[in-house]
């Protein structure tokens, strides 16, 4: 018997446990999906070298959420509203020229904590790189941090004359 020439474009079969919770909201939302209603969080996305290193960052550091980890490849994080997705960059992700992302660089979430000093003596300690200390901006004070693959992370305190957007109802 010949063999199939697709074979070798085949994915293999990746079996993903979701947390109950996740499995049961995916489901409601797949039920109740609405294409007009676009989804009210913002995501960001960083590639990073090693994902085991990059979530106990996030969520042992930072006080993220994982929600969901169906490889060694990709890890979606929640903190609040805000959804971090974390991949190691791969053939998957290049660009039309070839390149392929990298981590590290010089864009940035940022992430709003009550105490700034307190909070970046405490990362410290625990052997966080310090890209900043503490500096006043525009209506907040702000110090930048480093995940473990050189991605930036952006601590701020709000100061008087500091304002956000109210958050919108749900459609």
């Amino acid at each position: 018997m010949r063999p199939d020439p697709l074979d070798g474009l085949r994915l293999p079969v990746v079996p993903v446990e979701p947390r109950p919770e996740f499995a049961e909201a995916l489901l409601h939302r797949l039920q109740s999906h609405d294409a007009r209603t676009p989804p009210t969080s913002a995501t960001v996305r960083y590639f990073v070298h090693d994902l085991d290193d990059a979530v106990a960052f996030y969520c042992d550091t930072l006080r993220f959420e994982e929600e969901l980890r169906p490889s060694p490849e990709f890890a979606m994080l929640y903190r609040g509203d805000l959804r971090l997705l974390l991949s190691r960059p791969g053939p998957a992700h290049a660009l039309a020229d070839g390149t392929l992302p990298a981590p590290g660089g010089s864009n940035r979430m940022s992430l709003p904590v009550a105490d700034l000093d307190a909070t970046v003596e405490a990362l410290r300690a625990r052997g966080v790189r310090v890209r900043t200390d503490a500096r006043t901006g525009v209506a907040v004070r702000q110090a930048v941090v480093e995940d473990p693959s050189g991605n930036l992370v952006e601590l701020f305190e709000p100061m008087p004359g500091y304002h956000e957007r109210p958050r919108a109802p749900h459609l």
